[in-house]
């Protein structure tokens, strides 16, 4: 049992620095979605990301390749060319490093899908009368993040910094629909499948019940977190890693404690039940985002 622990844990690790690895290459990327609430009239969007150093007020090298290929209208705001803030921000589209590629998904909705959207940054607009609008500095949480930079109230016509209210929003009732869905789900597999052995004993469900509502509760707590911080990669990875625990206790627990028809058949029920409930946490991963919806 030792040795097929271990087997299953170091395999578990080759499997966690293989998604990684995959996710780098060929991996979703992190996006981010900002919705501008309280600005009529048309407007440039952009962001703007910590660059070291300052400039010497020249444009950026390649920067008419960068607005024709990356940026999501066909003209740009000159003044943001050269533009770096006291805190040191730049126009994302030339100085991020990867590519900063956006798209206007709705009139005042903007999203980065391409190359990764910046952990740290502050939402520009430029508007008609090329008036500069800057906000103040966030720090992006999740992996498919959501914004709204509300500016009302905000007098739009002279240049202000580190104004309106810039928010990531996170799915919170969404997450906890998911989470009580996935445990009681598991839950209720791992019951069913008890009945299904021929288990009678009110003491072996109690048993298998608080068992799997520790295990299954740690599990989709880290699935999620992987999820929603790390890409669905992530959450493979941990629930590829976290399984690996929560089998080897399961086994262990009910070789010992699930008295009723033998350790023997504890441990066929273990297995069985483990893999049923693999299948069904597998799937959830997979449908995570109808399940938020």
């Amino acid at each position: 049992m030792k040795k097929l622990f271990i087997t299953l844990v170091f395999m578990g690790f080759l499997f966690l620095f293989s998604i990684q690895s995959l996710q780098a290459d060929i991996g979703p990327k992190a996006t981010a979605e900002i919705e501008i609430i309280g600005v009529e009239g048309d407007y440039w969007f952009e962001l703007l990301v910590p660059v070291r150093g300052s400039f010497d007020g020249t444009p950026p090298e390649y920067w008419e390749d960068s607005i024709q290929y990356h940026y999501y209208r066909e003209d740009y705001p000159m003044r943001l060319l050269s533009f770096q803030d006291d805190d040191g921000f730049a126009a994302c589209t030339f100085y991020y490093g990867p590519p900063c590629v956006f798209r206007q998904t709705d009139e005042h909705m903007y999203k980065m899908t391409y190359f990764n959207a910046p952990t740290r940054f502050k939402v520009a607009i430029v508007t008609e009368d090329d008036v500069l609008i800057v906000s103040e500095v966030i720090d992006r949480k999740l992996f498919q993040a959501s914004f709204t930079f509300d500016l009302t109230g905000v007098d739009l016509s002279e240049d202000a910094f580190d104004v309106g209210t810039l928010e990531e929003h996170v799915p919170t009732r969404g997450i906890a629909v998911s989470f009580l869905l996935r445990v009681a789900i598991t839950i209720a597999l791992e019951l069913g499948v008890l009945a299904l052995f021929m288990y009678r004993k009110k003491t072996s469900y109690q048993l298998v019940g608080v068992v799997n509502l520790i295990s299954q509760t740690l599990l989709t707590i880290g699935v999620l977190a992987g999820y929603y911080y790390f890409s669905i990669f992530g959450a493979l990875a941990i629930f590829m890693i976290g399984e690996i625990f929560v089998f080897s206790f399961e086994i262990i627990v009910y070789a010992l404690k699930l008295k009723e028809k033998g350790s023997k058949r504890a441990v066929i029920y273990a297995l069985v039940a483990n893999a049923l409930t693999f299948a069904a946490t597998f799937g959830f991963i997979l449908l995570e985002p109808h399940l938020v919806s």
